[in-house]
């Protein structure tokens, strides 16, 4: 994969020089740990946001741990961590990139209360992680070992060979329905649909998400349809041990580019947390939206916001200007 078509830089994040800015609707996780008095000082000031695992681990009952503190990162406990009927027990903390998923979560679903979690930018990839972007590598890397294990005569390896070469969306889908429809014509008067038979288009997983550009979504596609024609060839089995196909996979990668998610993989300390008012979300919210010839205009605006955040004014009113 293309490490550089994922670049942040090619993302509508919020940064400065030095720093990304990403955000985070309290959940209610956090706001049970706020309002019970286990991460906030006396202040109210936010000593730490907590893992899941570190609730999970309090309460007894919870015996049927999958994670430990000490377990790396890895796909299984992202695809965990986000799938929709997620985990509980994993060292993930959701975040986002994009401040209006962020407050999406906050008024639908919780109470919102947001922070904003500040990131050097040199140590991006290390404890935070675009979720997209790291599962479609770890995705892609059980591929190419799939493909490594293959004899060079094999025909996977002449289509991997036309996927590669591929220029554009329609060529990459022709090159999986050719592969992978069947000819065979089918009488309807005769056919029943069977309960429980799923009937699938091999080029379904090929979506294009809002959130990721053309060149974005067509290197993804790439490695899911090479993932398609493994499972179609039965070389390669589910990549989360504890599923029966890649299905669930697919869906929860698609979820955590829809959402700009990016991981932190463990707690979030002090010096990383800045406590935000909505407003002040809505404003990186609508920043975001702007499609601007002038790019500097936002940029300026951005950062003088960012100071003001910066400065820890909590103040919930702002007034504008024209």
């Amino acid at each position: 994969m293309n490490q550089q078509i994922f670049d942040m830089e090619k993302f509508n994040l919020i940064s400065d020089d030095e720093n990304y800015y990403l955000f985070r609707a309290l959940n209610n996780g956090d706001n049970a740990d706020m309002e019970n008095g286990i991460t906030l000082d006396n202040d109210g000031n936010f000593l730490q946001i907590r893992t899941d695992r570190m609730r999970y681990i309090e309460n007894p009952d919870n015996v049927a741990r999958r994670y430990s503190e000490k377990s790396p990162i890895s796909l299984e406990q992202v695809y965990d961590h986000i799938k929709i009927r997620n985990r509980k027990d994993t060292n993930c903390i959701s975040l986002t990139s994009n401040a209006n998923v962020s407050l999406m979560y906050g008024r639908d679903n919780y109470k919102n209360r947001y922070i904003m979690v500040k990131i050097p930018k040199k140590e991006l990839g290390e404890k935070v992680v675009n979720a997209g972007e790291y599962m479609l590598q770890e995705i892609e890397k059980r591929v190419n070992t799939a493909v490594s294990e293959l004899d060079s005569k094999n025909e996977i390896i002449k289509l991997f060979n036309n996927i590669d070469a591929s220029k554009t969306d329609e060529e990459l889908r022709n090159l999986i329905q050719t592969r992978y429809t069947s000819n065979v014509k089918v009488n309807d008067m005769k056919t029943v649909m069977k309960k429980g038979i799923i009937y699938t288009n091999p080029t379904s997983r090929l979506t294009n998400h809002q959130l990721l550009n053309d060149e974005q979504n067509f290197e993804k596609n790439k490695i899911l349809a090479k993932l398609t024609a493994l499972e179609k060839a039965k070389i390669i089995k589910p990549l989360i041990p504890h599923t029966s196909n890649n299905i669930i996979l697919i869906k929860t990668l698609g979820m955590a580019f829809s959402s700009s998610e990016q991981i932190h993989y463990g707690e979030i300390e002090q010096n990383e947390i800045l406590k935000v008012s909505p407003e002040i979300v809505d404003i990186f919210g609508l920043l975001q939206q702007l499609n601007l010839d002038d790019k500097q205009v936002v940029a300026d605006i951005s950062n003088e916001v960012i100071q003001f955040v910066n400065a820890r004014k909590y103040y919930k009113y702002i007034k504008y200007k024209k």
